[in-house]
């Protein structure tokens, strides 16, 4: 039996590929991950690339491919996909290597996908770029022109942008101010948004996909990252928003649109004001999956503000203050479902806390919180104070204690 064993472990061994593994640039979110909200990584009209094509409520949308594909075309009087196939063939294998090793589809079925979505995708682009989406037939439905573009931004829904690129090359003239325009696209949705690098033939190189373009450019302010401070220390989470506010913390709407511009100063902590809607925490689990999921040393702005807010809120109670300083605001029904959003948030996620961007404001806080003062401060209003009859109570014990030194005072001594 051992040496069964061992023959089919050496076997093992040959049959690994010479090259180094590498994480796919395009992956499929790992299941640890996935099972905290299943529906956030899954397009709900629309497939691009291969990981969820052939599913079946994703097929309605895939003839509109074909008449994307004809208008582009049409636009530029050409009748034939050829200049996309042929530069496409050129890219094949590269493109492949973008996606997970254990992907099962032919080369042909792979060329013909990477030329439907690749023009998919530009031709939406450009139709909303001009205007004229709100003319066609499909886009000009509300719910499916949202749902389209917020699955084109899912970490399992991409193509490589090299293959936009090219396609957007061969598709215009002029193809820089689409950099611009894809950024614009998605502000609304990621406040701070901006274009933030300049981008050359070079740079061009170095971007993954659509949502690696936004994650990239989507920034603390230049100021906050001029006071950035790498702690290279161990970090302590701090309380909830209802106990810092016990603890004497004010809480302030933050100035300026950027959300990672959170501050600690004179005992007051300032959050940009943040909107929650139904797609915020499917946006919020793609992004965070990037930076999972990037180099080490990566930035990781988002996994990092969400640790902040996942701190603050606990429950309804912590929401129901944020939204009463104009620091929150949100469309998920209770204070209860916001607080659960970002309790699913923050877990399952991989915090450097040698890298961690809010670690001086995190020992800030806590200086503030421990300090023996504002401690005892704590405990009196969470153990004596902590309901308002037990305030009155509080103040009815008092007045009753000083009328009664009044009274010995004047019985002691009475007035002559």
């Amino acid at each position: 039996m051992n040496s069964i064993v061992q023959v089919r472990i050496d076997g093992w061994i040959q049959a690994l590929p010479a090259k180094t593994f590498s994480w796919p640039e395009i992956f499929q979110v790992p299941h640890y991950l996935r099972k905290l909200n299943e529906e956030a990584y899954e397009p709900k009209i629309i497939s691009i690339g291969p990981y969820h094509r052939q599913k079946d409520h994703l097929k309605a949308i895939e003839t509109q491919k074909v008449r994307f594909l004809k208008d582009l075309l049409q636009r530029r009087n050409e009748n034939s996909a050829q200049r996309y196939v042929e530069a496409m063939t050129v890219m094949m294998e590269r493109a492949r290597k973008c996606y997970s090793e254990s992907l099962v589809i032919s080369d042909e079925e792979f060329l013909e996908m990477m030329v439907l979505d690749g023009c998919f995708t530009v031709e939406l682009i450009h139709k909303i770029k001009e205007g004229s989406w709100q003319h066609d037939p499909i886009l000009n439905v509300s719910q499916i022109f949202t749902s389209i573009v917020k699955d084109l931004i899912l970490v399992e829904n991409q193509l490589p942008f090299f293959v936009i690129w090219e396609f957007l090359g061969n598709a215009f003239q002029d193809r820089s101010p689409f950099i611009n325009f894809i950024i614009e696209m998605f502000k609304e949705g990621l406040p701070g948004l901006r274009v933030r690098i300049t981008y050359d033939e070079n740079s061009i190189k170095k971007v993954r996909h659509l949502l690696d373009l936004l994650r990239t450019n989507w920034l603390p302010s230049e100021d906050s990252l001029r006071e950035y401070q790498n702690m290279q220390e161990n970090i302590k989470f701090i309380r909830s928003a209802t106990e810092l506010r016990e603890a004497g913390i004010k809480f302030r709407m933050g100035e300026g649109r950027n959300l990672f511009d959170i501050k600690f100063e004179n005992g007051t902590l300032y959050i940009p004001a943040v909107n929650l809607e139904d797609h915020t925490e499917e946006l919020y689990c793609n992004i965070i999956a990037c930076e999972q999921f990037d180099d080490y040393e990566s930035p990781t702005y988002l996994t990092d503000y969400t640790t902040v807010m996942s701190c603050l809120i606990d429950t309804g109670k912590d929401v129901e203050l944020l939204c009463h300083k104009g620091i929150m605001d949100h469309w998920l029904g209770t204070d209860e479902a916001a607080a659960k959003m970002f309790n699913r948030l923050g877990r399952e996620m991989a915090l450097d806390k040698d890298n961690f961007f809010y670690a001086k404001l995190f020992n800030d806080v806590n200086r503030h919180y421990y300090t023996p003062w504002n401690t005892r401060m704590t405990n009196l209003r969470h153990n004596y104070f902590n309901t308002p009859w037990a305030l009155i109570s509080f103040f009815a014990a008092t007045f009753l204690l000083l009328l009664t030194l009044l009274q010995t005072t004047f019985t002691i001594f009475p007035r002559s």
